[in-house]
């Protein structure tokens, strides 16, 4: 495999180029690439925090003043800085402003994971060189291979080229679901009911569905989506709980979006929680189950643990979102391919920064 910014990941080289370092972004992004830099004395580095114009106000960020871009260049005239973008998008407006400054500016975008503690970092990348080489093996075809070979040097180097490589449009996903069975479809993260209307509109044979989402105002539009699907003839029915290895009760935060779990996530400090029911994808019980889609939020080994004897039973296409742990791209694979090895396998990443929106099919 391609694997080709081992020798230097983009930490090793910033704390090698000890050049001025500019943040994009203000947000929960922002503060875990600040965190990282600290812990590696990088932080006194930092020189400017700037925002998109609409965001800058007048406001302070980890002790600096929010700045624009603009005003940024200003301050920095007589230095030749490098942008670190903190926060992902995948609007086009966004991503054209990103392009913009790359153009005139050394620009990374870090990547650092949405939930675990585990940086992917060179020396995590070298501990797990095994296990990602064998399984680079695994997959059915040269796009795939090729994303992930990709994807691994973007997330070692911050070079968003690597995701740009990958890039795969949304909707070649049909393609590779296109032998789908006629059964039941369950949506694991369903949020407001996008995918539960995308896959079930796409699939007539998808004549039921079981939607999952454990936010609760996400849930209310995800209800209102059921009702549209059902009022069509689908049968579906909505689930206000997290998904996990066992069937209980666990807290979440009441403020955070998407119900952010308070146990398993142990980078993110919660101080104001509620208690939420947790269901396993085999305690639902269902029947002829022929697609789960797997998001989340960092929880994805803990649903498929809870999933195994419904993937037994039914071996089920399957697309699950690998880019919220660090450890994601190779322990799903290992997960999966250990309770089914007769899977055809599959990766894709569709437009996005930093590497959000990367997922797995199981076909």
């Amino acid at each position: 495999m391609n694997i080709t910014k081992t020798k230097q990941d983009l930490w090793e080289y910033l704390a090698k180029e000890r050049r001025p370092i500019a943040l994009y972004g203000t947000g929960d992004g922002a503060d875990k690439i600040i965190a990282v830099l600290e812990r590696l004395h990088l932080n006194e580095l930092i020189a400017a925090v700037f925002a998109s114009d609409g965001f800058v106000r007048d406001r302070m960020f980890h002790d600096y003043k929010v700045i624009s871009y603009s005003d940024c260049c200003k301050l920095l005239a007589d230095q030749d800085f490098i942008v670190l973008v903190c926060f992902g998008s995948s609007r086009p407006e966004v991503l054209e402003k990103i392009a913009e400054i790359s153009s005139e500016r050394e620009l990374y975008v870090p990547d650092v994971p949405v939930y675990g503690t585990n940086l992917f970092d060179r020396s995590f990348y070298e501990e797990n060189k095994e296990r990602i080489d064998k399984l680079s093996a695994v997959f059915e075809d040269d796009a795939s291979r090729n994303c992930y070979a990709d994807y691994i040097n973007y997330k070692l180097s911050g070079d968003i080229s690597f995701l740009a490589k990958c890039e795969s449009d949304p909707d070649d996903e049909f393609e590779l679901l296109k032998d789908l069975s006629q059964g039941c479809y369950i949506d694991l993260g369903a949020y407001y009911g996008d995918t539960l209307l995308r896959y079930m509109n796409r699939f007539p044979c998808l004549v039921s569905g079981i939607a999952i989402e454990p936010e609760r105002h996400s849930f209310a539009k995800l209800q209102n989506c059921a009702s549209e699907l059902s009022g069509k003839g689908f049968d579906v029915k909505c689930i206000n709980a997290l998904v996990g290895s066992k069937v209980g009760i666990e807290l979440v935060s009441a403020s955070r979006g998407r119900g952010t779990r308070a146990v398993s996530n142990s980078n993110v400090t919660l101080t104001n929680t509620r208690e939420a029911e947790v269901v396993t994808v085999d305690s639902l019980q269902a029947d002829n189950v022929s697609f789960i889609k797997f998001d989340v939020e960092g929880s994805e080994l803990e649903a498929l643990e809870g999933a195994k004897e419904t993937i037994l039973k039914f071996r089920p296409a399957m697309k699950i979102a690998c880019y919220h742990r660090s450890e994601d791209v190779f322990a799903i694979l290992e997960k999966v391919m250990s309770i089914r090895s007769d899977y055809r396998i599959y990766m894709r990443h569709t437009r996005c920064i930093p590497g959000w929106d990367t997922d797995f099919y199981f076909i």
